[in-house]
């Protein structure tokens, strides 16, 4: 028995509406994701609609941090580990990772250098308590930085001083794995690169750190000399190894040193003049910081659309946090004013700019870079900040599970299928789509359906129960009164053999889901013409036109059905016999004729004297519509001239522009060409693509063509339905989406993939 029902979702709605104000303009927000990224961490895929409906849409990506979970770190990456040089953040946090030590989430980083010495960043590097990078703006730059004790430690502006003692000698030590300048003294470590990458003008003292001491960004420590190396540059620098490098005055001073004695090496840093251990450390922007003690920035800021990253804290620096916003595509992009308004808006006491544009990146393990981008892929940057779960073994057992929502709105009676995450006993992300989930709930809630999913048929929202064996977890399902509902499309094609289950959509906020058919009601206008399901399933019986009608309480929407039956598995669309309905075009000296044979069975011959020309082609134009719904369109020709390639210019119903779809014939000049093009490899499944238009055949010739009179044989355009299983020749020419038969010494080939096949299967040439 059929069981009505208000509304049937046959995909989970996650959605938490909340609202916010960016830059005195209201935003609704949706929840589409949110889920434990890893140990402490919570991720959360965000969509802001402006309030009033005017274009604004924001896509915002978000991770927070609570370091104070006991395998939690952070830690900066250099692409490639070192100061020149780029890398995707993700390839960063893939490379980096090891069974115990697990990258599992952060963002890209500070602003580069595009020329030159790409991948240099900007501002301040501190990596896992060394300096990575001391460059000369020292203050110019805002920071966004973390202590020995993973509490953020964000702030305005820097700065570093450091002296080496050498006897009773006492110099300054000008930067860090910066250029060095003249009359300079520059210390370089393994984060410059293998070597110091400097010239031989000047001299070079080779340490190593006395047993005992460690690096700290405020720090005393001793380092014995190893080597010196005097007018000779890009000294190799091993693992524990430091390089003291002077130049001019400087270097005339390390040439004092001998081997085996000691410098000691004395290092501050501040970080708003206060002096701070710093862990980690990545430049900002020159601007203000986004957040300031709680405060968004209202004067100082980026005034420009953009995609953005942001790195924040809370007022006690045990949560961070790591934002992405969208732009340049379907999200707008946004100032960093009201970048710092959202991060602010979601916890954060203080807050800086990082890079932004095509370098905008949020990384979540396993699933890769989870923003879209605007470069359209992946950009590699110079450095990223990471959330690193560090454990004492590896583990892949499924020690809890987690939905991707831990709310579901859902109307009454909707249908939820939540799909679930599996962790292991560390909190890490070992499994996102957990098999073998079953689900429970009191009467009063809903039920469960014989497939396993849940049904809101209950008078409230509630609680919903997940058990994989021994290990639980909860989902909130939240009861919606109401929904708008509509079928997707206005019309559709149909035949008799592609069944089309009715396509009925809801929206719930700002998200649109597809319902369940079988909650509506449904009949047909004209059931000799086609046919409708309870579950809203149509088939088309006869050529025509008839109306399905679907209804859901008060809910009434029409479809319109053409059907067009196809009479046989290949059907010829067009012979070339009508040469009228084609426009053709070619270059004048080519003097095309068409010759059409009094024989049915012979084909159409297309003549034309070849001269060489700058342009070499002949195009035939249609703009013609493709009978009922082909699995598959074949083109078949043979010409005596040498062709480069063609294409088949075909319009799919639901696209304003054809797409091109190109060949490159393997068969020689005089042989046959059979071209399949399978409809779904190119245009998809979705009914709504067609009918087919076909625009054009364009064929490009070869200069080596020898001049004079050519012909162009026209056998055909067929269209293959499933209405028949087609012959074993078709079956080997239909696997790829194109192939080719071709005839050659009496024998009858299939060429796939530049590989020749005799009917049989075998491979005879590559």
């Amino acid at each position: 028995m059929k069981r009505f029902i208000l509304f049937v979702f046959s995909c989970w709605i996650g959605v938490l509406a909340h609202a916010i104000s960016l830059n005195g303009v209201e935003y609704t927000i949706d929840t589409l994701s949110m889920f434990s990224a890893g140990p402490g961490a919570t991720y959360y895929e965000l969509r802001m609609l402006r309030a009033d409906h005017k274009a604004g849409r924001l896509d915002c990506w978000l991770m927070t941090v609570d370091t104070r979970n006991p395998y939690v770190s952070i830690e900066q990456v250099m692409g490639k580990d070192a100061v020149i040089g780029v890398e995707r953040p993700s390839a960063m946090a893939q490379r980096k990772t090891t069974e115990t030590k697990i990258f599992y989430g952060g963002t890209n980083g500070d602003f580069f250098a595009t020329k030159g010495d790409v991948g240099v960043p900007v501002g301040f590097a501190i990596i896992n308590n060394e300096f990575a990078r001391v460059p000369d703006n020292q203050g110019d730059r805002r920071l966004g930085a973390v202590d020995e004790k993973m509490l953020g430690a964000i702030g305005s502006v820097a700065s570093f001083s450091a002296k080496a003692v050498l006897g009773l000698d006492t110099m300054n030590i000008k930067r860090v794995n910066y250029t060095r300048g003249e009359n300079e003294l520059v210390l370089y470590n393994r984060h410059n690169a293998s070597t110091t990458l400097t010239n031989d003008y000047g001299t070079e003292l080779l340490c190593e750190l006395a047993e005992g001491d460690t690096w700290h960004t405020n720090c005393t420590v001793h380092a014995v000399v190893k080597s010196i190396a005097k007018n000779k540059g890009n000294t190799a620098i091993g693992d524990g190894q430091v390089v003291l490098s002077g130049h001019g005055t400087m270097a005339e001073r390390l040439n004092a040193a001998k081997e085996g004695d000691t410098v000691t090496v004395k290092m501050s840093f501040k970080i708003d003049g206060v002096n701070q251990n710093i862990s980690q450390c990545i430049a900002g922007d020159n601007y203000a910081l986004i957040v300031n003690n709680g405060q968004v920035e209202q004067s100082n800021f980026w005034n420009e659309l953009h995609p953005r990253t942001a790195f924040g804290q809370s007022e006690k620096g045990d949560t961070l946090l790591f934002l992405v916003v969208d732009g340049r595509g379907m999200s707008n992009g946004c100032t960093t004013k009201v970048l710092g308004e959202i991060i602010h808006y979601y916890g954060a006491y203080k807050a800086v700019n990082w890079d932004g544009g095509g370098s905008s990146c949020l990384y979540i393990r396993p699933f890769g870079e989870v923003n879209n981008g605007s470069d359209g892929s992946e950009r590699a940057v110079a450095n990223g900040m990471f959330a690193v779960a560090n454990v004492p073994a590896a583990d892949n057992t499924i020690a809890a599970i987690a939905p991707y929502m831990p709310v579901y709105s859902l109307p009454r009676y909707g249908v939820a299928a939540p799909k679930f995450l599996g962790y292991n006993r560390y909190g890490v992300l070992i499994d996102t789509d957990v098999q073998g989930v079953k689900l429970s709930c009191a009467p009063e809630v809903g039920e469960i359906l014989s497939d396993g999913r849940f049904l809101a048929s209950g008078e409230n929202g509630g609680v919903l129960h997940a058990a994989l064996g021994s290990i639980t977890t909860d989902l909130t399902v939240r009861l919606i009164t109401s929904a708008p509902v509509a079928i997707r499309l206005d019309s559709v094609l149909c035949d008799d053999k592609h069944p089309y289950t009715v396509e009925v959509q809801s929206t719930i906020g700002n998200s649109t889901i597809s319902l369940l058919a079988d909650a509506l009601t449904w009949t047909s206008s004209d059931p000799s013409v086609a046919t409708v399901s309870a579950s809203g399933e149509v088939t088309g019986v006869k050529n025509g036109y008839a109306e399905v009608i679907g209804v859901l309480g008060d809910f009434r929407d029409t479809l319109l059905v053409h059907v067009e039956i196809p009479v046989a598995h290949t059907m010829m669309w067009d012979d070339f016999r009508t040469p009228d309905t084609w426009t053709l075009k070619c270059p004048s000296s080519y003097k095309p004729q068409w010759i059409v044979p009094g024989s049915n069975t012979a084909p159409v011959d297309l003549q034309f004297t070849y001269k060489k020309d700058r342009e070499r082609y002949i195009r035939l134009t249609k703009d013609s519509v493709l009978y009922s719904l082909p699995d598959t369109i074949r083109f078949v020709y043979a010409t005596d001239a040498l062709v480069d390639n063609f294409y088949l210019s075909i319009r799919a119903n639901n696209e304003l522009h054809a797409q091109n779809i190109t060949i490159t014939p393997v068969a020689e000049a005089g042989d046959e060409v059979v071209t399949n093009i399978a409809v779904k490899d190119y245009f998809g499944t979705d009914v709504a693509i067609y009918p087919l238009h076909m625009e054009c055949i364009n064929f490009s010739l070869k200069s080596s063509n020898i001049q004079g009179t050519h012909h162009l044989w026209l056998k055909g355009i067929s269209l293959l339905y499933g209405t028949g299983e087609p012959s074993g020749v078709e079956q080997i020419a239909l696997q790829p989406a194109v192939s080719a038969k071709v005839y050659r010494d009496g024998q009858l080939y299939i060429v796939r993939n530049g590989v020749w096949y005799n009917l049989l299967g075998t491979i005879i040439k590559q």
